[in-house]
């Protein structure tokens, strides 16, 4: 269901070069205004190409010469709303002094993502990319690999302070603290995100946190 209309398999994701009259950059902001507006009111599942086209006021025409696939467009809007093509550099919140304590926050919001309509773009991503490795290839570039790098910086300043055993391996605890996530929604998408995120938060950290804490 990741592509509709004139998508093609295997490098679906990434949209040609094309020669000809330069591309217009009001039509590619009005596009992708249109597609946040309709993946947030209508979901990834519901949100069509045909749409997206009405709301932006352009042809169904004009976005394939943009975007080859829904995927490729959801593609753009999860990477700029993560600001992935923008800012490496993570938040400009603080970040906290205390390791389980971020890890907490870390958990909690990817939990809390999960009930947004970008959480579910983002799984639905994961799952169109296992069958798509052009796709993959740009989700890991554009996404995931700056998701990994901020998660080994909370571990990383974690062993700084002496909180996290220095051993730790920021990408394999990345893995178990997503698996719960990533094992419901993968293998059984019909399975409603937690009502509480919060305290399925502090079960996950509280179950982890004995084998990575510095003693």
């Amino acid at each position: 269901m990741g592509c509709e209309g004139r998508c093609e398999s295997g490098n679906a994701s990434v949209p040609p070069r094309r020669r000809g009259r330069p591309r217009s950059g009001g039509a590619d902001r009005a596009i992708l205004r249109a597609g946040a507006q309709l993946l947030a009111e209508r979901g990834v599942r519901r949100m069509s190409m045909e749409a997206i086209a009405v709301a932006a006021k352009v042809s169904k025409a004009t976005i394939y010469r943009r975007w080859p696939s829904k995927d490729a467009l959801i593609l753009d809007l999860i990477a700029g709303a993560s600001g992935e093509d923008h800012d490496h550099g993570g938040s400009d919140v603080q970040p906290s002094v205390d390791a389980r304590q971020a890890l907490l926050e870390w958990v909690r919001e990817g939990l809390e993502a999960e009930r947004s309509p970008g959480g579910s773009a983002l799984q639905h991503l994961v799952r169109r990319a296992a069958e798509d490795p052009a796709l993959a290839a740009n989700l890991v570039r554009r996404v995931l690999r700056g998701h990994r790098e901020r998660f080994a910086a909370i571990v990383e300043r974690g062993i700084r302070a002496g909180q996290i055993r220095p051993d730790v391996d920021p990408a394999m605890l990345l893995d178990v603290v997503s698996g719960p996530v990533l094992y419901r929604r993968l293998l059984d998408p019909s399975t409603p995100p937690p009502t509480d995120p919060a305290e399925q938060a502090r079960a996950i950290v509280d179950l982890v946190w004995p084998g990575i804490c510095a003693q």
